[in-house]
């Protein structure tokens, strides 16, 4: 079931099966939708499984109760939108990615280290990424082919491919979103207090749901984040190289010019056939060399542009294609997400005010009118009797 419209089943159901007196809902508005969702289409039969028909008539019976909810209720549409994700919770965590990146930039001091350290490690980490994200995609698709093709089977794989960091994203998810309702509820409380059960059940009832919807959206925002912490390290080195004029060097450490210039090819030398900025000579790197404390280096420009080329191959481009990926995830699972087992009984307490009401009787019609009997003969006339002669 799509996710808008399980949403909004799921939060008229809450409010039904909170609502008995029909304080929220009235029960003859609840009739009255169901009658507008059927339209004179022919009834499920009781104790069917919810298909394709019944999602349609149980989202359309649905979006008409709310539609008289929200004149009595507008705060429903809130409700709705904290359910659709935390979007304040994303901002700041790609807020907090961005400022580690640009921190990472002056870990140095105030001259810039031509080996870029922190750009070293955010390279080695995203490919240690990289290739635990492979292998977990085969050993899921091997799973997956032995397990029977399920939408639990294909969860539960999903849940074990699954990172720690993930899953404490995930859960951080689905815990934000019922923060966020529960916060709505208590500003609504004092005026709507019969609305208030409704809620809180459709906000345990969507957090389970709506899991797979919060794993897509964790790792997805961890690709983002990814991608924000190497773009605040390239404005990082910007700022340093090209506007406060810091200059670039290195100082003693166990490599030789030589080996510095070998070192140096294997970081930027992806940078450097995308930029076209060469790597200098091992001659040209020993010229770089620090001397004393404030001493030596040369131009920064040329090695800001080969650490933000390295970061874009490295980081940001596969990580571009990685959030394309987990956003085409996440819009089949908002299009496919399981509806809940209770469905079916309720689609059966739905549907039956309308299948126990009886139908006034058509009149016959002139085919199936029954002959009227023929009028009875007369009876037959008797001769006048006969007169005596005199």
């Amino acid at each position: 079931m799509r996710q808008r419209a399980l949403q909004a089943v799921l939060l008229v159901h809450a409010i039904e099966q909170a609502d008995l007196a029909g304080d929220v809902l009235p029960l003859g508005d609840r009739i009255d939708a169901t009658r507008e969702a059927v339209n004179g289409r022919p009834l499920p039969p009781a104790g069917a499984e919810i298909n394709s028909d019944a999602e349609r008539l149980l989202a359309r019976r649905a979006n008409a109760l709310l539609a008289r909810l929200r004149i009595r209720s507008p705060g429903v549409d809130h409700v709705l939108a904290a359910a659709a994700g935390p979007t304040g919770f994303d901002r700041t965590l790609l807020l907090l990615a961005f400022v580690l990146g640009f921190g990472l930039a002056f870990v140095d001091g105030g001259r810039i280290d031509i080996f870029a350290y922190p750009l070293i490690g955010l390279v080695i980490w995203n490919l240690i990424v990289y290739l635990v994200l492979i292998i977990g995609t085969f050993r899921s698709a091997e799973r997956g082919s032995r397990a029977a093709d399920t939408v639990a089977a294909r969860e539960l794989a999903s849940v074990r491919r699954d990172g720690f960091l993930r899953r404490w994203l995930a859960g951080a998810y689905a815990s934000r979103v019922r923060a966020r309702i529960d916060a709505l509820i208590n500003h609504s409380i004092g005026f709507n207090a019969p609305l208030a059960p409704g809620l809180r059940r459709f906000a345990a009832g969507w957090g389970e749901l709506g899991r797979p919807l919060f794993r897509e959206r964790s790792r997805r925002l961890l690709h983002l984040a990814a991608i924000l912490v190497a773009i605040g390290l390239m404005v990082g080195y910007g700022l340093r190289g090209l506007f406060l004029r810091q200059p670039a060097g290195w100082g003693a450490t166990v490599f030789g010019p030589t080996s510095a210039h070998t070192a140096l090819l294997t970081l930027y030398g992806a940078g450097s056939a995308f930029s076209g900025v060469r790597v200098p000579s091992a001659q040209d790197i020993q010229a770089l060399q620090w001397i004393g404390p404030s001493g030596g280096g040369g131009a920064a420009g040329p090695w800001v542009y080969l650490i933000a080329c390295t970061a874009l191959i490295y980081i940001v481009l596969p990580r571009v294609i990685a959030v394309i990926i987990t956003t085409l995830s996440l819009w089949r699972h908002a299009a496919t997400l399981r509806t809940p087992p209770t469905f079916p009984g309720y689609l059966a307490s739905v549907l039956r005010p309308l299948s126990s009401t009886p139908t006034p009787a058509e009149p016959p019609s002139a085919e199936s009118r029954a002959p009227e009997p023929p009028p009875p003969e007369p009876p037959p006339r008797q001769p006048p009797p006969a007169e005596p002669r005199g």
